[in-house]
């Protein structure tokens, strides 16, 4: 019999993003259903945004800057780099398949902190790379472990901060340790800084500013999450020239659309927006941490947008909450059974989640 499909696809799960909002607010019966699954902005896009798409939207019949120069141009400026050192993508997803893509081959090594972000190992799988776990430290990323699983064969070393689920960062002074210690032939190092807008400890590095002295350094951010845009699927990754150019290499043409492009855009020339998202997200994450503390609700330590609660039954919790009008993502979905990931809202939701978590 003719075999059609390759055999390193059969080891990958297709992600479930769950059900879209209108169809579980319809079987549920609900009059609405509040999304906090997801870890998106709990105040949308920018309105300077939204005009921005609205005025391109009869654009839409063209094809988009086939490179996002325009974008480059702008995030290389706000960042002091150049934009030949940065590739944007359809989202940070994106960008994780043009790294499998340009450097995998079967038998590599990737190493990657256990439970992490899924599209780590499903790139790793689909290219048939060889996908090597280290687990978490509790909710704390084990460098030192981390460090003893890289082998001749690792070809990538992924890491998350803040950790996405733990919610967890890894500090300048551990990761420069680290960073040192692969020698001076390391395997290219992923740094995923999707949620990095919303630390605020002082410890925490700017992943851009350790380019120069660490040139297989490669960091990826989004506008997905401070901006609002994760509707519109708009990512971008930060690394050395020949970095960039192998993955520009393997990277589709017009891959990032007009509206994407465009929203982008318009949410850089509006820092006030982002700041007001972080000023929401920091003050809210404080007062949910104090709430769940003093109901004795134990929880990791959150430098995210989103904190990770630790229940007795997770499904029945999670299943109250529904009820209530509030989805949470069960932490047995991401790696962490007996936990919901739960997204740092406005203060009027964020007490409706403790009263029916309390109930």
């Amino acid at each position: 019999m003719r075999k059609i499909w390759r055999a390193a696809v059969d080891a990958v799960t297709p992600y479930e993003a769950g059900k879209p909002l209108e169809m579980l607010v319809a079987e549920l019966g609900l009059a609405e259903l509040v999304r906090l699954s997801s870890n998106e902005n709990p105040l949308g896009a920018s309105p300077r945004v939204i005009e921005a798409v609205r005025r391109e939207a009869a654009h839409i019949h063209l094809y988009p800057d086939g490179g996002s120069g325009a974008l480059r141009d702008a995030l290389g400026r706000q960042l002091r780099i150049s934009p030949e050192q940065i590739v944007v993508g359809n989202g940070a997803d994106e960008l994780i398949t043009l790294i499998a893509l340009a450097a995998f081959d079967p038998g590599d090594e990737v190493v990657m902190p256990h439970p992490s972000f899924e599209p780590y190992a499903t790139g790793a799988n689909i290219a048939g790379a060889r996908v090597v776990q280290s687990p978490l430290a509790g909710y704390e990323t084990d460098l030192d472990d981390l460090r003893r699983r890289v082998t001749p064969r690792t070809k990538v070393v992924f890491l998350c901060s803040p950790h996405n689920p733990a919610t967890t960062i890894i500090r300048r002074r551990p990761l420069l340790a680290f960073l040192d210690a692969l020698g001076d032939d390391p395997p290219l190092i992923v740094l995923d800084e999707a949620y990095r807008d919303f630390v605020d400890d002082p410890e925490y590095p700017d992943g851009v500013s350790l380019l120069a002295r660490y040139p297989r350094l490669l960091v990826l951010r989004t506008f997905s999450k401070i901006a609002g845009l994760a509707g519109l699927r708009v990512g971008y990754a930060i690394g050395s020239l020949e970095t960039i150019d192998r993955l520009n290499r393997v990277r589709a043409p017009y891959n990032v659309n007009r509206l994407g492009q465009v929203a982008a855009l318009a949410a850089l020339e509006d820092p006030e927006h982002g700041a007001r998202t972080r000023a929401l997200v920091l003050q809210e994450r404080a007062y949910l941490a104090a709430a769940l503390e003093s109901r004795g609700i134990a929880f990791a330590p959150s430098q995210a947008n989103f904190v990770l609660v630790r229940v007795k039954d997770a499904a029945a919790a999670r299943d109250r909450l529904l009820r209530g009008g509030i989805l949470v993502r069960d932490g047995a979905a991401v790696g962490f059974p007996g936990h919901l990931r739960i997204t740092v809202s406005t203060r009027e939701i964020n007490e409706r989640v403790l009263k029916l978590l309390e109930d």
